[in-house]
């Protein structure tokens, strides 16, 4: 059944497509042959102007205004187009039948057994064409307001963009001029540094070359001198003292001192510039130093958190100072606070990022600063020989610099520590120390961090004291 329909189908097709451009009539044309065709496929046959031409089917002769409208063949052309329609639309994956339906809430095109199934019943459920119209106009609303909304945008974006673009050259001028005048800056003192030091070297081959020049004249003087001694002490007494006064003066001259060959003006020129070539290049270095580390680090303003410090430990100058007390104070035992060890943590906790922050200490007793995870030990001791939780470093004895970790070691250090650079990277899992003095590193300690971080402090001599720097 199903093929005599498709036949049929097909045969209906054929009945009302044009023989010239194949495709179903539109608005077809009847000739005096007997023919029909589209209207504007005819009309094109024609020409324009229009003028006789031979039929395209049959090549009957065609004389314009001779051909009439064929009515029925376009209403059954109508009725097949409609059926074309139908054939193309999709049909239900489960039931075969066509998708003539839309369910509204769950916005999904049905057949009529799909309406009647659990899925959809009790839900809006309408024509497929009347949903399409509904909902194109809901799109078109939706349209114009999204345009205007572009528009809008647009011009913000624009206009946000220009500013930026504004900030962005005026940065770009500023920051090449600051390095052209410090660059300048910088070419100019080692031009004159660098000149006045080979004036002092030029000066020092002429003292040299005038030194070496004047022990060999007293070395040849010296010759002289001794060979005229020796051959006037076997004279005679009158012969003896004829010339002895010339010889007595030549004495004076062979004992006379040589010259130095840097006087004590040209010494303390050269240490002079000397200490001021020395500390130009310590402010470069420094200045190289605190230019990276400032960029890629941030500085925090640590404060110590009296919620964690140990009863024998006392706060000052607003938190910022720990000092050691042999009488405990009496203060609630917090779950933060130590009891066992005498720490303090830092009040900021990091879990990301880089961050650093200063410290003043003395050069005796026994402290540390470092860093600690939030979940080291409080109620009970901590190792601070060999620690999971605190990576720091320790002076111990007088001189005696150690690390606080897992593997802790013995540091051989020639300078005294007086303010010390604490630095954290979070995601690195390191903690570097650094002598603020002159920046340089003093140690650097590898962790694996999965938690949050504090700033750690240990103080345990009445003598000394942990100032956190500003």
């Amino acid at each position: 059944m199903a093929e005599e329909v498709l036949a049929l189908r097909e045969q209906l097709l054929a009945g009302v497509t044009c023989p010239v451009c194949l495709d179903v009539f539109e608005q077809p044309v009847l000739t005096a042959c007997g023919h029909s065709f589209c209207g504007q496929c005819l009309a094109a046959v024609l020409g324009d102007p229009r003028r006789p031409a031979a039929c395209p089917q049959c090549r009957a002769p065609l004389e314009p205004g001779s051909q009439r409208p064929n009515r029925s063949l376009g209403d059954l052309a109508e009725v097949v187009r409609s059926l074309e329609e139908v054939a193309a639309r999709p049909r239900c994956p489960q039931h075969g039948k066509a998708l003539a339906l839309f369910c509204d809430p769950c916005a999904a095109l049905l057949c009529a057994p799909c309406r009647d199934g659990p899925e959809h019943r009790g839900h809006r459920v309408r024509p497929a064409e009347e949903a399409a119209r509904e909902l194109q106009k809901k799109l078109r609303r939706n349209l114009l307001y999204l345009q205007e909304q572009k528009k809008k945008l647009n011009h913000r974006v624009d206009e946000k963009s220009e500013d930026l673009q504004v900030t962005v050259g005026s940065e770009l001028q500023r920051v090449a001029e600051s390095f052209e005048e410090l660059q300048w800056c910088l070419e100019e003192q080692k031009e004159t540094l660098l000149a006045q030091l080979e004036q002092m070297s030029h000066e020092l081959v002429s003292k040299s070359e005038e030194y070496t020049h004047r022990v060999l004249e007293r070395e040849s003087l010296l010759d002289t001198v001794i060979g005229q001694i020796q051959e006037k002490r076997e004279q005679p007494a009158v012969e003896f003292l004829k010339d002895v006064g010339t010889i007595l003066s030549s004495c004076e001259a062979a004992m006379a001192p040589i010259p130095e060959p840097v006087s004590r003006e040209l010494q303390k020129s050269i240490q002079s510039l000397t200490d001021e070539s020395q500390q130009v290049m310590a402010m470069v270095d420094k200045f190289r130093v605190n230019m990276c580390h400032e960029i890629d680090w941030q500085r925090e303003q640590v404060r110590l958190d009296p919620q964690t410090a140990h009863p024998c430990l006392m706060l000052l100058d607003n938190n910022k100072l720990v000092q050691f007390s042999s009488h405990e104070q009496s203060l609630p035992n917090t779950p933060k606070k130590f009891t066992r060890t005498l720490s303090v943590l830092g009040s900021q906790g990091f879990t990301s990022g880089r961050h650093y922050w200063e410290v003043e200490v003395g050069e005796k007793g026994s402290w540390a600063v470092g860093v600690a995870l939030g979940s080291v030990l409080r109620k009970d001791l901590v190792s601070l020989l060999s620690s999971e939780k605190v990576w720091a470093l320790r002076l111990h004895l007088p001189g005696e610099y150690s690390t606080i970790c897992i593997t802790p070691e013995v540091l051989a250090l020639r300078e005294k520590l007086q303010r010390i650079r604490v630095c954290l990277d979070y995601e690195m899992g390191r903690v570097s120390f650094y002598n603020a003095k002159d920046m340089s590193l003093i140690l650097q300690l590898e962790a694996t961090f999965t938690e949050k971080v504090f700033p750690y402090f240990w103080i345990c001599s009445e003598d000394t004291q942990i100032r956190v720097c500003d």
